[in-house]
């Protein structure tokens, strides 16, 4: 059975792009693995995601939902799905941008139920599984605000994770023990929770690992210290 992951977020920066760079380190040496950056605004992925770019098989594509006037047309996730399903892989990992995020709800809730887009999953003899992130501080709002919209229409058909963006909750840890809380509480709609990219900035190794992730760099760039810590964030996920 085929698996597809949707890494999402209405909020932008709250960390998709960090979430699906490390889960291709993970799958880096897996050529069953297939990674599409869904992002028309940032498109990180295609820059952090450099190191997939080019292998046999391929292991990495840009799909859109764009539709001929570049406006963002939702419906265009069925046919990339349907697309997607027909290549010869196991799991593929989607990033979506922070606006074709915000479109799932709508999609979900104004143009068809959340059974029925089970129905898709179905007829692609497939498992759909929504990896929500979420930043602190600031952010944190807006991010919660998203994920229980999900959660409500969602009506524990797919399974959930969260993702809180480790680094972010730093000066506001209260707010990751809240999260935790509400996954507790919805322990039955949501799967789990998975705290990553634990990178502090002012730290020479992690200086250097978030240089790497943003020039696209593999497992094999990271030397000593580095490969310990990149290591360890690949666990967590």
């Amino acid at each position: 059975m085929k698996t597809f992951q949707f890494n999402i977020q209405a909020k932008g920066g709250a960390g998709k792009s960090m979430l699906t760079y490390l889960q291709a380190l993970k799958q880096q040496a897996n050529d069953r693995a297939y990674f599409v950056d869904f992002d028309s605004s940032v498109k990180s992925s295609c820059q952090q995601l450099k190191f997939l770019q080019g292998k046999k098989p391929s292991r990495f594509a840009t799909m859109s939902l764009l539709d001929t006037r570049e406006k963002l047309d939702r419906q265009l996730l069925f046919e990339n799905l349907f697309e997607l399903a027909q290549k010869d892989y196991d799991c593929y990992y989607l990033d979506f941008g922070a606006p074709e995020s915000d479109q799932l709800p709508s999609l979900f809730s104004k143009d068809y139920t959340i059974e029925e887009f089970k129905l898709v999953q179905d007829q692609l003899t497939a498992q759909f599984i929504f990896n929500v992130v979420i930043a602190g501080g600031s952010a944190y709002e807006p991010c919660t605000q998203y994920l229980q919209k999900i959660v409500l229409l969602n009506k524990g058909v797919f399974e959930i994770n969260l993702y809180p963006n480790e680094n972010s909750f730093t000066a506001t840890p209260q707010l990751l023990e809240e999260l935790a809380a509400f996954q507790a509480v919805k322990g039955n709609k949501i799967n789990t929770l998975k705290p990553f990219g634990d990178f502090d900035s002012t730290t020479a190794p992690h200086k250097n690992i978030l240089q790497k992730i943003s020039e696209g760099k593999g497992l094999e760039a990271y030397q000593f210290i580095e490969k310990i810590k990149i290591q360890k964030e690949i666990s967590k996920i």
